[in-house]
């Protein structure tokens, strides 16, 4: 068989079976409720969106419309710009955390945009293997420099992130750094050599959208099988969580403490400081949305430490944590609210039968905590006497 046909062949299957594995990965994690975070959600948007790309490039590479092949081309190329911006804020926020200026990283996105839809393709010609576009070559690198920047950006993140937690164990930093670690690479290789064949204008084979299986089927073996228990060690592991989080605490739904937890003998925020943090908690008590399966969230800041509380229906999670650990933190925190009331949901009636299920929770709040060196836990039992400078009608509906 000439190798012209096999690889015809190759280009009409493997981008399909490419966007099939994305698409599913992208799915996974709303099926397992694992979609809490603006991390998570930004990388589940990278796969649908990489998903849906590689299904227009499967599409693209058998239209023999020259107009139908400009617009699924123009549809395809904006569909990998924003799954760029996805991947850009996931390893952003995975590294130096959340900021105020992160929309503005959108700008670069949305002028990458403008040059797709007025003027980059100038017409179409059809080769052995389908339609070959033929773009302005000054136009295309304006818009290929954007996507570089921003991949490379992320593959220096992630490599800082790999050398920064070498004391994890292999088991998990393996799997994250292996599935990123290819990740990167075939985008690396994909985005330079296209980036070369536009502006150069040779007639060079599409090969990303199928090289992508590579980095798909890795995903699919080294995490798709984890629990979610699994997955939110490995996502605490990997956001060291257990250095940033200060302190955890568990309320009623109408205010009243449950649990305490600290990390050293003393908690972060003094007595007198806690009533008007716990204050802010209480509004949010009465101002976020109650629904029996959706979860409010809260974020704010004290000094230089960040506080997150998750809502359930019956129980609000906070946490005191300082550095970037806003997203691993509020999974966790979501976890915990979740499985406390899918478990003891007839337990957390009142308060009074509240307490008697608090202490469930302890183990799981413990392992978010800091482990400073000779000093232990600072834990306040569950009661509202045992804690009276959080009791208090301001905490009450």
């Amino acid at each position: 068989m000439p190798a012209s046909t096999i690889v015809e062949d190759l280009l009409h299957v493997l981008p399909l079976v490419s966007a099939i594995l994305w698409l599913g990965i992208g799915i996974w994690p709303l099926l397992r409720r694992r979609f809490f975070s603006p991390f998570e959600r930004s990388l589940t948007i990278f796969a649908l969106l990489i998903g849906l790309w590689a299904f227009l490039d499967w599409i693209f590479l058998g239209t023999t419309d020259a107009n139908l092949a400009i617009l699924i081309s123009n549809v395809r190329i904006s569909m990998f710009t924003l799954a760029m911006l996805a991947l850009l804020l996931a390893t952003v926020w995975i590294y130096l955390g959340h900021s105020r200026y992160d929309v503005l990283l959108a700008l670069p996105v949305l002028g990458s945009l403008a040059i797709i839809w007025t003027g980059l393709t100038r017409g179409v010609e059809f080769v052995s293997w389908g339609p070959r576009l033929i773009r302005d070559s000054m136009i295309y690198a304006l818009w290929a420099i954007q996507q570089i920047a921003y991949l490379t950006t992320s593959i220096v993140l992630t490599l800082a992130l790999y050398f920064k937690r070498k004391d994890l164990p292999f088991r998990i930093r393996g799997r994250v750094f292996w599935t990123s670690g290819s990740l990167l690479t075939i985008l690396a290789f994909g985005v330079t050599t296209n980036m070369y064949n536009n502006v150069t204008q040779t007639a060079g084979v599409p090969w990303l959208s199928s090289l992508l299986i590579v980095p798909a089927s890795i995903i699919l073996v080294a995490l798709v099988p984890l629990s979610s228990e699994e997955l939110g060690e490995l996502f605490r592991a990997v956001s060291a969580v257990d250095q940033r989080v200060i302190a955890t605490y568990l309320f009623y739904k109408t205010g009243e403490p449950l649990v305490a937890l600290s990390s050293s003998r003393s908690f972060p925020i003094e007595a007198e400081q806690l009533e008007g943090v716990l204050a802010v908690v209480g509004n949010f008590v009465e101002t976020s949305v109650s629904a029996a399966k959706g979860y409010g969230v809260t974020a704010m800041r004290y000094d230089r430490l960040g506080i997150l509380a998750v809502r359930g229906q019956y129980v609000i999670a906070a946490a005191v944590y300082d550095g970037a650990a806003y997203d691993a933190l509020r999974s966790e925190l979501v976890r915990i609210v979740r499985n406390l009331e899918q478990k003891r949901g007839q337990q957390l009636q009142t308060w009074e039968d509240a307490t008697k299920s608090a202490e469930a929770v302890a183990e799981d709040f413990s392992s978010l905590l800091y482990r400073p060196r000779k000093t232990e836990f600072s834990k306040e039992p569950v009661g509202k006497a045992s804690v009276p400078h959080l009791a208090g009608d301001s905490f009450r509906r």
